[in-house]
């Protein structure tokens, strides 16, 4: 009896174990950051494999130049993102009551599909976590603008203002 309910809790392990360590499916996703007044952008290209952030000048004959990339990233959270499913997300998403501010615009790359995705001072949960994760392992002078609190903050203060009128 021993015996067997020792097996039985191996058999759970290696099977809890397999389960934890199937592969990330492939996916792309790439965040630009553009800075129009000073003509430049930022890309961050996040794959399950690399991230890369290249700088990439706008004026005549400026070349684009890697600025940072590891190939060490967050399993778990890699995970979470080759799970979004593309065909759910609409193109845009939007806080009304503000026009200017923090206006992201993601493309997502899965399969044979291709999703370009607008963020404008919204808080998304499937794709806002992956600027957390980026910022979480690029140093500061990398990261990108954001701020979590203040955009769901921001989201339920213009809910507050419609639900008012």
């Amino acid at each position: 009896m021993r015996n067997a309910v020792g097996f039985i809790i191996l058999i759970v392990l290696v099977l809890t174990i397999s389960c934890n360590d199937k592969p990330i499916e492939p996916f792309e996703l790439s965040v630009a950051d553009y800075n129009y007044s000073l003509a430049y952008s930022v890309l961050y290209n996040l794959t399950n494999e690399k991230l890369t952030i290249t700088f990439r000048g706008e004026l005549e004959n400026e070349k684009d130049s890697v600025l940072y990339s590891t190939s060490d990233l967050p399993k778990r959270q890699l995970k979470k993102i080759s799970e979004i499913n593309i065909d759910s997300l609409k193109t845009d998403y939007r806080n009304d009551c503000i026009d200017d501010g923090d206006i992201k615009s993601f493309i997502i790359k899965k399969d044979s599909l291709s999703k370009t995705v607008h963020l404008s001072n919204y808080y998304h949960p499937e794709l806002s976590p992956a600027i957390e994760m980026i910022n979480g392992i690029v140093p500061e002078k990398y990261e990108i603008n954001y701020d979590k609190a203040d955009l769901i903050q921001e989201m339920k203060n213009c809910e507050e203002y419609k639900n008012a009128e």
